[in-house]
């Protein structure tokens, strides 16, 4: 070998080898958002009956629109419906088709409403436990809000018309990783329900780092309630909060360092970019982009039992599991009250949009039925209409009647699966309102009779949209598919623990 190939040898074999790739003793810590919200099966379905109900609403909003033009008489009785319809039902199902496509699904320091519109900004951040928070907030005199049901809603719409005082007035529903707030709190202002400090707040999944790498527990979003109009998208009746929102976190924050000494605050410093924008109800609404991190993990925390914290802490603390997020049950604290039974994932509570769909369902089934027998009992001259012998009544009345039993029976026994968490049953009584909504209109339209305005085909179709509505909505979708999966996992891991006997 020559001295030169000698070099070369030596100079190979004194350079720097690249470095293996690191083995991890665990998986990375850093998450995906398709890992945080897994998607359940049964989307595809859903999304088609959801555009169908979506257009069935849309249609019965166009006739009344239309018969409350041509027909001064019932113009004020069908606007008044006219209104609701669009602002309640059609225009926020519009917004989740469209935002649906066009917003990001990822963190962008946004909510979003429950019409997939962007909400109030992420504007704070806590480490610490639920129970924490809820000693902290409650020490500078903030109250835990009610959940939303049909008691609380109506005492803060009574409450902000008379000007009464509501302390838990509930806030509405905003989301963040597919869930909507864990906790919320608020302080009312001069004992008026229409204007007042709120703050929400969202656990982060396991795992979740913020832009930049830094990892908290809980984010939030404080913003200032200053009166009460209409939304500037959907036209509901809604609070309108102040565009100056880094007012509102800053009071937060001073808030809980003046009332609680044990915390301190880090601020992230241009966390987002500043700027202004609208809310989910059309606000206008102004921030620096600042993040402050405040830390409660020093904050001592009283050894109460579940029974003396409220329900809503206890849900937070133990794992916030919402019916209408697809992740299933996320995490809860580690300090747990001790006493406290941590949530079963087939065991989530029933969506009253759900129950309101079957009750629907019933209650239409149970009045067919009746007015069928009325006709039967009355004698529906088949002899006239159908050109049926004497001799054939009998027989084709019987044949009605079965037919009439069979179907409306089988329409009972699909409620009753479906208020019991099997999907398939929901999928076929959807499809049958489908077909009596085009049944029924496509007779309407046809027939050359002239029709009652308000009673031409309205009961009929209303309850038909009600119904496609109910079932289609987020909660009772969601709800059902995943009690569905629940079911079919214990079935499976029942088969499979017989499969392990001896």
């Amino acid at each position: 070998m020559s001295p030169s190939e000698v070099a070369d040898a030596v100079d190979r074999a004194c350079a720097p080898r690249p470095a293996a790739p690191p083995v991890y003793a665990r998986p990375p810590s850093k998450v995906r958002d398709d890992t945080v919200r897994p998607p359940l099966p049964g989307q595809v379905v859903d999304t088609v009956f959801f555009i169908l109900a979506t257009a069935a609403a849309v249609w019965l909003a166009w006739r009344l629109l239309d018969d409350a033009w041509h027909h001064t008489s019932w113009s004020l009785p069908l606007l008044v419906p006219f209104w609701l319809l669009v602002a309640y039902l059609v225009l926020p199902r519009l917004q989740t088709l469209l935002t649906s496509v066009y917003v990001p699904g990822y963190f962008i320091a946004r909510t979003r409403t429950s019409d997939g519109l962007l909400g109030d900004p992420v504007n704070l951040a806590v480490d610490g436990t639920a129970r924490q928070i809820h000693v902290a907030m409650t020490a500078c005199g903030w109250v835990l809000a009610d959940d939303i049901t049909l008691r609380s809603s109506w005492g803060i719409v009574a409450s902000s018309v008379f000007r009464r005082s509501y302390p838990a007035a509930p806030v509405s529903s905003l989301h963040l990783f597919g869930r909507r707030q864990c906790l919320a709190y608020q302080q009312e202002v001069e004992g008026n329900a229409a204007r007042r400090h709120h703050v929400r707040f969202w656990r982060c999944p396991d795992g979740w780092l913020l832009p930049g790498g830094h990892r908290v527990q809980w984010l939030g979003a404080g913003t200032y309630d200053r009166a009460v109009g209409l939304s500037l998208f959907t036209l509901q009746v809604t609070h309108k909060i102040d565009a100056d929102i880094d007012v509102e976190r800053d009071y937060i924050v001073d808030s809980i360092l003046f009332h609680v000494p044990e915390a301190t605050v880090q601020v992230l410093e241009n966390f987002s970019t500043g700027y202004h924008h609208r809310n989910g109800g059309g606000d206008v609404i102004r921030t620096d982009g600042d993040l402050p991190v405040v830390e409660l993990g020093a904050v001592p925390v009283p050894g109460a039992s579940v029974a003396e914290l409220p329900v809503g802490v206890v849900r937070a603390a133990r794992g916030y599991d919402d019916p209408q997020a697809e992740g299933g049950v996320a995490s809860g604290d580690a300090d747990r009250p001790a006493d406290d039974t941590p949530p079963v994932p087939g065991d989530l509570p029933r969506p009253v949009a759900l129950t309101a769909g079957v009750a629907l369902v019933g209650l239409s089934v149970l009045v067919l039925l009746v007015l069928a027998v009325r006709d039967l009992v009355d004698g529906v001259d088949l002899d006239e209409f159908a050109g049926l012998e004497q001799s054939e009544v009998v027989p084709a009345v019987i044949a009605l009647a079965v037919f009439i039993g069979v179907v409306y029976g089988a329409m009972g026994v699909l409620a009753v699966l479906t208020f019991l968490g099997y999907a398939r049953p929901r999928v076929w009584l959807l499809a049958m309102a489908v077909v009596s909504t085009v049944s029924t209109e496509c007779g309407r339209v046809t027939t050359d009779a002239e029709v009652d305005t308000f009673l031409g085909g309205y009961p009929v179709l209303a309850v038909n949209v009600l119904i496609m509505l109910l079932l289609t909505s987020a909660a009772t979708r969601t709800w059902s598919r995943r009690t569905a999966l629940d079911r079919r996992r214990r079935r499976a891991a029942r088969h499979a623990g017989a499969g392990a006997e001896p």
